[in-house]
């Protein structure tokens, strides 16, 4: 069974700011620490019995003996990876947690660069989408095409 922690005090800061940076304040984030979790960081949306309890919104459990030994600026970028997915839907009163856009195996991103692979995964969103909207337009073109009868 996990045991959680509370982070210590320069690691809470970091996500303080990093949260007030990335307009996430009127969100509760609670930040925890499990330093046996095999994921560096895990974003865990709160239910309804559990908001009521501790009205947090989302928490983020941090393995932190990994994360302390990583240099300021790679905390930086995991912090910053770890809010990414947490989004506020203000029009619908909304909290949503998304999963990354990007995954990648090591061996190819090293082997052409994320701009690389990102342009290609980019043309092929392209022509998905320019593909859809040929088959739209075909089937817009069929359906107009039938005569209709009163």
């Amino acid at each position: 069974m996990a045991k959680y922690e509370e982070v210590f005090e320069d690691t809470q800061d970091l996500f303080t700011g990093l949260i007030a940076t990335a307009g996430l304040n009127h969100v509760n984030i609670a930040i925890l620490a499990d330093n046996k979790a095999k994921e560096i960081f895990k974003l865990n949306k709160a239910n309804a019995l559990l908001k009521f309890r501790s009205g947090d919104d989302v928490i983020i459990v941090l393995n932190e003996k990994i994360f302390e030994q990583l240099t300021p600026e790679q905390q930086v970028i995991v912090a910053e990876e770890s809010l990414a997915g947490i989004s506020y839907d203000s029009e619908n009163d909304k909290l949503e947690i998304k999963k990354p856009d990007f995954m990648a195996y090591t061996g190819v991103l090293r082997k052409y660069s994320y701009e690389i692979i990102d342009v290609v995964r980019e043309s092929v969103k392209t022509l998905y989408h320019a593909e859809k909207q040929a088959e739209d337009e075909a089937k817009n073109a069929k359906t107009s095409g039938k005569k209709q009868f009163s």
